[in-house]
């Protein structure tokens, strides 16, 4: 495709004095290709994009994170207190629990085993094992491995 080639123009009279012109192009300056008229070129001083970047809508993560984060004033016997919201549904669901729902109570032991929660009171529960459970124990590895195995780990229990 061929380009077009045409002499300059003068700036139109009935430029508006805000814009502002750019200052007159040389007598042989040609538009063309990366060399637009002068009259629609930016002005010095002057943003080529007045408003700026418009801001974009929250995603559902951001909207979520915001409603759990608010605060509510929740009262505990005669005082009020100022808690999240996420705080606060938790407690409600902690009471709950204690008298005796049972959906409520499945959520807050799952929520605790998932937190992480649970783990040193399972251990306590594990090591806290008699002298005979722990020959049954043995002696249940030892019928399922073979006598070699679990003498090696007697040793290094001992």
């Amino acid at each position: 495709m061929a380009m077009r080639k045409t002499k300059a123009r003068a700036a139109p009279a009935n430029l508006p004095a805000s814009r502002g012109a750019a200052p007159p192009a040389p007598a042989d300056y040609e538009v063309g290709y990366r060399r637009p008229p002068d009259h629609t070129r930016f002005s010095k001083g002057r943003s080529g994009n007045p408003n700026g970047r418009p801001k974009s809508s929250a995603n559902a993560k951001t909207i979520v994170s915001r409603a759990i984060s608010e605060k509510v004033t929740i009262r505990e016997g005669d005082k009020p207190r100022a808690v999240t919201k996420l705080e606060g549904l938790l407690q409600a669901h902690l009471i709950k629990a204690i008298k005796g729902d049972a959906r409520s109570a499945s959520l807050v032991i799952g929520l605790v085993a998932k937190l992480g929660l649970l783990a040193d009171t399972e251990n306590k529960t594990i090591t806290a094992l008699s002298e005979e459970d722990h020959a049954i124990l043995d002696e249940y590895v030892r019928s399922k491995t073979g006598p070699a195995v679990s003498k090696a780990g007697n040793e290094k229990g001992n």
